[in-house]
């Protein structure tokens, strides 16, 4: 799976494959292996080069808070689809453009914060999936009306799987 996290002014592009035991990232173009673990929900365990880190984790309005040695980061995680999504989306005229929320990587849907016909604002959180031990809120990135929701709590999700479609304001 291959991201884009962007932490200040600095974008990577990060691609994750799971290993026994861990994960092998692949950093612009820098191969890390790492074993990691989520102890607890917001909590992400890693170890690299013998050296073990903990990184507390939060979801925020865009992103996600991460703190790391006592530093806080806002880092925003974008998948390769998402991406293309939000490019589209501009080029068709930006908030009427409506939005598909999907999920990057296979998980379950631990719980529904939306319903048909809910008015969606910017940044409002839609549906929350848990995926490698962690769960993950999904927010919507334009103002909308659900159109649909095609998940229920408890489903498994593949990757890439349409979790809840958001139609335009006013249509």
């Amino acid at each position: 799976m291959a991201w884009e996290i962007s932490v200040g002014e600095q974008v990577r592009r990060i691609d994750v494959e799971e290993t026994d035991g861990g994960y092998r990232l692949t950093v612009d173009g820098q191969r890390i292996d790492v074993a990691a673990s989520f102890p607890q929900p917001g909590v992400l365990r890693m170890v690299h080069d013998g050296r073990s880190h903990s990184i507390d984790v939060r979801s925020i309005a865009v992103g996600q808070e991460v703190v790391l040695g006592g530093v806080r980061y806002d880092v925003e995680v974008i998948d390769e689809r998402d991406k293309a999504m939000r490019l589209l989306h501009e080029v068709a005229g930006g908030a009427g453009a409506g939005e598909v929320i999907s999920t990057s990587m296979p998980g379950k849907v631990v719980a529904l914060l939306v319903a048909v016909g809910d008015v969606i604002e910017p940044g409002q959180g839609v549906i929350v999936i848990e995926a490698m031990k962690m769960e993950n809120e999904l927010k919507a990135a334009h103002a909308g009306v659900v159109e649909r929701v095609a998940v229920a709590v408890g489903d498994a999700v593949e990757a890439g799987a349409e979790l809840v479609i958001i139609a335009p304001p006013g249509e």
